[in-house]
């Protein structure tokens, strides 16, 4: 749990050479009627209904899903047999695009329903609903409804304000699965060929990367178009090795009594060095600062890269199949090992897919959170059902066990919809079963990498703080593109500008530009809210 923070530091071995006004929302939804902590009502089992208003995420059948769907029916028949209380359960999809303008003018109409799937109790569609009395304080009816909630929820997520605010729940999140689905990626293939282990130390990468350097590993008589890692632009999917220094961007930890971001923080200039070695070594790709999404999965399948962060949930777009070699055999790595022995994988993400709020108008909130909190349950006949899909229809049983095709003509066009679009705790996707009958990816690994987000990878001190008021209005104090930070590291790594004088003069004009006054106010957040 990401209470507690203990702060750590060690080292790995490697010496560096549209906004609706209240009255809108207001006028819409009321301003009594939401439920307060402590008045959790009994349910009186009489039948009850909620339509989930959420966006399509693009997924085609979501776009065409009418309320009367055949998944809705049968999610509904699942729970009001597993509660004895009818439930009909809906869900209506809006364009992904322009989910939020589309909230607002849902509320402007009066046409909001029971419950919306939406990123925040605060999101920019109804930024003060909770303030207005909009929403359904959740608090006490999870206390009384919500046991599988309270226990598959970390406690840290329900402090979090996007799920609640001033000691009160207005939101009940859908959670990533994994938590944090980071992965780094290693082809094992070309470990074997060069009679080598995973890489554990700092140095272990670099012997790594040299031997891929030196050698045709990909075997294409070309020594020369390996790289031991790629990155790409604005560092996306390349922030991976900050964790063997302790780092990592968007963190923030206590330095000299003050909370500090990472960013600033007097470590990171031996993170830069390392990168710029790699840069340096030809270890990474010399175009890093242009290389897009695209340009990035291109190079990895067609087998020039050794090691790339990903996330565990493309698993299966690094099948052997997937590489222009049809060799390709890829693991996951567990970290960078420090002195003591321990892995760092980095600092564990938020988790947050989705906040689903409850309207106060609604009829029985109580119901809806009998729901979610089956949906977190271990019921199995829900677990299939979201894994799978209807039994008869997407799927047989026989003497207990399930035959499922997920690529026939029906599952094709409706696993996503039912292992994700419509499942409010979770990706079955990442099911053990489904990944099984599948065939694509192998268990194995999706278990071993499971396992190190889970074992090596640590609590974000910052991870509840909602970010500093002047960085809300100055991005370019953030580590983003186009912020300082990405500039003066860009320069660094590709040799434009010298570590020590330019880290020290990026720190100097992020605190001159109002840096000072966030770490003044991260710092009093810190002492209230973060320190044990």
């Amino acid at each position: 749990m990401r209470g507690g923070i203990a702060m750590r530091s060690k080292k790995h071995g490697w010496v560096p050479a549209v906004l609706v006004g209240a009255a809108a929302i207001m006028t819409a939804c009321g301003d009594s009627g939401n439920a307060k902590a402590g008045d959790a009502p009994t349910d009186s089992g009489e039948s009850a209904s909620f339509t989930i208003l959420n966006n399509d995420g693009g997924e085609s059948y979501a776009k065409q899903a009418m309320k009367d769907d055949i998944f809705y029916k049968e999610m509904s028949r699942l729970f009001s047999e597993h509660s004895g209380k009818p439930t009909q359960i809906a869900y209506e999809f809006l364009p992904a695009a322009d989910f939020s303008q589309q909230v607002t003018v849902r509320f402007a109409s009066k046409a909001v329903t029971e419950v919306i799937a939406t990123t925040s109790i605060t999101d920019k569609g109804h930024p003060t609903a909770v303030e207005n009395g909009v929403f359904t304080d959740l608090t006490a009816l999870i206390d009384q409804y919500g046991p599988n909630l309270k226990k598959n929820i970390p406690e840290y997520i329900w402090k979090n304000p996007r799920v609640s605010k001033d000691g009160k729940i207005y939101g009940i999140p859908k959670m990533l699965t994994p938590l944090d689905p980071r992965a780094f990626l290693v082809r094992k293939d070309w470990l074997d060929k060069l009679g080598m282990k995973q890489p554990e130390t700092l140095d272990d990468y670099l012997a790594f990367f040299e031997r891929v350097k030196r050698e045709d590993v990909n075997g294409n008589g070309d020594p020369n178009d390996e790289v031991g890692f790629i990155a790409r632009s604005d560092l996306g999917q390349s922030q991976i090795f900050f964790a063997a220094f302790d780092l990592f961007p968007g963190v923030w930890h206590v330095v000299n009594g003050q909370f500090i971001p990472d960013i600033i923080n007097p470590k990171m200039k031996d993170a830069i060095r390392f990168y710029k070695l790699l840069y340096d070594k030809g270890y990474m790709n010399k175009d890093w600062i242009t290389t897009k999404q695209a340009d990035w999965s291109n190079e990895i399948l067609n087998d020039k890269v050794a090691t790339w962060q990903t996330d565990l949930r493309q698993l299966a777009g690094f099948s052997k199949d997937s590489f222009a070699s049809k060799k390709g055999v890829v693991d996951v790595l567990p970290g960078f090992r420090d002195e003591s022995g321990t892995f760092n994988l980095g600092y564990r993400g938020l988790g947050i897919a989705k906040v689903h709020v409850v309207l106060s108008t609604t009829k029985h909130p109580e119901r809806f959170v009998q729901f979610m909190d089956w949906t977190y349950s271990n019921d199995q006949k829900k677990t299939d059902f979201f894994a799978f899909g209807i039994k008869g229809r997407n799927y047989t049983e026989e003497n207990g066990a399930i035959n499922w095709e997920g690529n026939n003509e029906m599952n094709k066009k409706e696993k996503t919809f039912v292992e994700t679009m419509i499942n409010p705790s979770g990706d079955s996707r990442m099911d053990i079963r489904v990944i099984e009958k599948a065939g694509i990816v192998d268990p194995s690994v999706l278990k071993r990498g499971t396992d190190y987000t889970a074992k090596n990878m640590y609590d974000d001190p910052s991870i509840n703080m909602e970010l500093p008021e002047v960085l809300q209005t100055k991005p370019e104090l953030g580590y983003a593109g186009g912020s300082l930070f990405m500039d003066m590291f860009s320069r660094v790594v590709t040799g434009k500008e010298q570590p020590d004088a330019a880290f020290d003069k990026f720190v100097a004009d992020w605190k001159k530009r109002g840096g000072d006054e966030a770490v003044k106010q991260a710092t009093e957040w810190y002492n209230k809210n973060g320190k044990k």
